[in-house]
């Protein structure tokens, strides 16, 4: 749509300019402007108003343009998103859920044996279908959540807080520096990732009530970035180690371990009881020995 303005100007502006130049020129400039050269000044300016007018017209077009592109991207993404949510739910999950149920039977079939080390691995096998059934849930709520596409990096991570944690007693907060990261597509798609999977595990594990998330830049290289998320949660005694974190938080951790390592960065966790910090950092971020503020 063009803006009202951009149309009195097509009409006003080279008639104003054209009409003001000939005043100007059979008033003031009689004697001195040659009738010939006088017509082509006029042409010239006639050009040059109109090339200038035009130009405005076709960058507003540009922009109407990309608009209208970005909106079909945003709508093809979400459809593809839904079309993934619900074959996740249609098969995979009932798949999980029908497993589950028969897990159980077997398991009331077991215990007519009396064999201890079977119903031990049995209630491993229905403990590790628990959890897979709650990540691939976990997964469709994640899906289904409306996303920013093709807007700032700190846009789509606030908005997925807010979408995610504000129907929760979880408070959260986001926190940039300035100037802010020179982040790649692929660095924003593995990190809006990973903050997936952490604000998953908060809500599943920490039982925390403040989520901390920090996106910061290197101020004399935008290029050097560190993104936190911290909560103030129970935690668990990993003494920086991924392994001795429990269960389904385990793998959540050697998720986004992958997602760093995919995208060459390095993965930092500390927990305690008074919660737990993942910072993500580039490269060349951890080799300038910027210090975090976190």
């Amino acid at each position: 749509m063009i803006p009202r303005y951009i149309k009195w100007a097509l009409f006003f502006v080279p008639a104003l300019v054209i009409g003001g130049f000939e005043t100007v020129r059979h008033t003031l400039l009689t004697n001195i402007l040659p009738m010939e050269m006088g017509n082509w000044v006029t042409a010239v300016i006639d050009a040059v108003v109109i090339a200038i007018v035009s130009r405005t017209l076709f960058q507003q077009f540009a922009r109407t343009e990309q608009a209208l592109s970005h909106e079909r991207e945003s709508r093809a993404v979400m459809e593809e998103r839904e079309r993934l949510a619900r074959t996740l739910h249609d098969q995979i999950a009932q798949s999980l859920f029908y497993a589950g149920v028969q897990i159980q039977a077997v398991k009331s079939r077991a215990a007519a044996y009396a064999d201890p080390a079977l119903q031990s691995e049995l209630d491993d096998i229905s403990q590790s279908l628990r959890e897979m059934d709650e990540n691939v849930r976990q997964a469709i709520f994640n899906l289904k959540q409306k996303s920013v596409v093709g807007g700032a990096f700190e846009d789509r991570v606030r908005s997925y807080l807010d979408q995610t944690l504000s129907p929760t007693r979880i408070r959260w907060t986001m926190e940039t520096s300035s100037p802010l990261p020179a982040l790649l597509t692929t660095e924003q798609v593995q990190l809006f990732g990973i903050l997936q999977e952490a604000i998953t595990n908060v809500m599943k594990h920490a039982r925390a009530s403040h989520v901390r998330v920090r996106l910061e830049a290197d101020d004399r290289d935008s290029t050097r970035w560190q993104f936190t998320i911290e909560d103030d949660g129970v935690g668990f005694d990993s003494q920086n180690s991924i392994q001795q974190a429990p269960g389904a938080r385990r793998y959540g951790m050697e998720m986004m371990a992958t997602r760093a390592r995919d995208m060459g960065a390095e993965f930092l966790v500390q927990s305690s009881a008074q919660g737990t910090v993942i910072a993500i950092q580039s490269p060349s971020f951890a080799k300038s020995g910027a210090r975090s503020t976190t």
